[in-house]
């Protein structure tokens, strides 16, 4: 029988009293030699008197579900639904999803019951509705995306009647319970063909109406590192993410960025001015850091225009010019291509996609997981950007070292604790990104795992480090200075940034310590006086 042994143990007692019918995942997976865990069943009894007579053998029975109640035993990890029905094998398989999904097996004899041919479905790895497709998405959209689930975990073919009704009726999905769609999406996943479930989301429509995010990646030319464009990298970076739902889901979104910030690289020359939209030259407005200082100065600009808001430019560099040009605006013939900043619009973009959906329900820590999936998909390039000089071959090793510690700890600290945990799964994003499409990227493999290695040994060293770090000296000359509150701990942070990257430094160096808090002082002086209101 199939079943763990608590469960074959109440279906005995049940199938005493009248015939028990298991149905659904477990025959399928059964018949396909897979294991299941949770078991449906179905008998003619009363849901009362199944809850009576559970009640009776000690089991605790609960009852669930409002418009087709069900009652649910579970023992640790093991699970048993129990539903009534009229007793017409038939009528109860019309109205379930899939036929594959409606073979009967009879508890107390075995006898398999197919009155949909759901054995001959299994046999050609066909995937169809039982009955009217059409009528069955509309009783429950949600079987929309189980039907991607089942193609893609089975490797079953799509009756094509079947695919007609689900694209048709896409649309069905925007009434059911965003918890519900979650934990499916979060099921496709985890799926190990994932690239293959991305490609039939994306032939069903479901981006485009639900995610378009992601469908106008589709098709979006990436810079000369890529082989792919933004879509198929997308799914190579997924395909090659560990498989789990944070890692999985932030190489779904690490890009999404990319086609607000998607450019091409110019020049532009004027003087730069304010406005209600920023900063701007000529008729372009700017996106950049530090631009105030350069107000009502003339200049020379060098950015990427961008392709889907013309009027825009991101900043590259800047500098001051003498003359004003003969023309005051520029495309660079050949010129590259850039995303410049996308990882912090992809964060963005990632904020906005959080409330169409629940992945607080399906990510670990729940609404701490959220903050970790736009934490990793905002720094994505991190690693990228920090050791890029070590990707093209420079390695040195002191160098490299301590840059390996620094960006371990801005990672990893999180103000109370280091979370060597975070780092390592920016470290898998990064990696899952570097082979998703990428020239040469096989090739230089061997040098990502060098950097990676030493990134980890850093994880390393400043565990231990922060473990023997003893904080009584310093606290007692903290206190002799006068710091307290918030400028003790201002300055615990900047000596511990010290004492954590090199050994060389220690918490009872009195010589050190005076040194910071001179240093401190400087720094606390010129900010308060950035503060102070500038008189007119």
């Amino acid at each position: 029988m199939i079943g763990t042994p608590f469960q074959q143990e109440v279906l005995r007692k049940l199938s005493g009293l009248s015939p028990v019918y298991i149905i659904g995942g477990a025959v399928r997976d059964s018949l396909l030699g897979f294991p299941s865990k949770d078991l449906d069943v179905v008998t003619v009894l009363p849901l009362d008197q199944i809850v009576t007579k559970l009640s009776n053998w000690g089991y605790k029975p609960h009852t669930i579900g409002v418009h087709q109640p069900t009652v649910s035993l579970f023992q640790g990890k093991d699970r048993l639904d129990i539903a009534t029905f009229s007793g017409d094998l038939e009528k109860d398989a019309l109205r379930r999803d899939f036929t594959i999904n409606a073979i009967f097996q009879d508890v107390k004899t075995g006898e398999i019951k197919d009155p949909l041919c759901g054995l001959q479905a299994l046999k050609e790895k066909r995937l169809e509705s039982c009955g009217g497709a059409e009528e069955r998405f509309q009783e429950d959209g949600i079987r929309i995306l189980r039907l991607i689930r089942f193609a893609v975990r089975y490797g079953f073919d799509i009756a094509p009647n079947t695919w007609q009704a689900a694209v048709k009726q896409i649309s069905l999905l925007k009434g059911v319970a965003l918890e519900r769609v979650t934990e499916e999406l979060a099921k496709i996943l985890m799926l190990e063909e994932i690239e293959n479930a991305l490609g039939l989301l994306d032939d069903l429509g479901y981006f485009k109406m639900y995610i378009p995010e992601l469908a106008r990646l589709k098709g979006l030319i990436q810079n000369q590192y890529h082989t792919k464009d933004a879509w198929d990298h997308t799914r190579r970076v997924v395909k090659n993410a560990p498989s789990t739902v944070l890692l999985r889901l932030a190489a779904l979104l690490h890009d999404i960025g990319k086609w607000e910030t998607a450019s091409r690289e110019c020049f532009t020359w004027g003087e730069i001015k304010a406005s209600a939209r920023g900063y701007t030259v000529n008729e372009f407005n700017l996106i950049g850091k530090n631009l105030k200082r350069w107000l009502h100065i003339n200049v020379e600009v060098h950015g990427g225009k961008l392709d889907n808001y013309p009027d825009t430019i991101v900043v590259k560099r800047i500098k001051p010019v003498q003359t004003s040009p003969e023309k005051h605006f520029e495309m660079v013939l050949n010129g590259k291509r850039h995303f410049l900043q996308h990882e912090r619009e992809s964060a963005r973009l990632v904020k906005e996609f959080l409330t169409r959906f629940r992945w607080s329900m399906v990510l670990p820590g729940g609404t701490s997981g959220e903050r970790e999936l736009h934490f990793l998909v905002g720094h994505h390039m991190q690693g990228t950007l920090t050791f890029m000089s070590e990707l093209k071959g420079e390695i040195h090793s002191l160098k490299t070292r301590l840059k390996a510690r620094r960006f371990a700890w801005e990672i990893g600290w999180d103000g109370q604790s280091f979370n060597s945990e975070r780092v390592e799964n920016l470290l898998d994003l990064w990696k899952a990104d570097f082979l998703g499409g990428k020239q040469d990227a096989e090739d230089n493999l061997y040098r990502l795992e060098g950097i990676q290695s030493e990134i980890r040994s850093a994880c390393t060293f400043l565990k231990e480090r922060s473990r023997l770090l003893n904080w009584k000296f310093f606290e007692g000359f903290a206190r002799e200075k006068g710091l307290e509150a918030e400028m003790f701990g201002q300055f615990k942070e900047q000596v511990r940034k010290r004492v954590m990257f090199d050994d060389k430094y220690s918490l009872t160096d009195l010589r050190f310590l005076e040194k910071e808090y001179n240093f401190y002082c400087k720094s606390e002086s010129s900010a308060r006086n950035n503060r102070k209101p500038r008189l007119k």
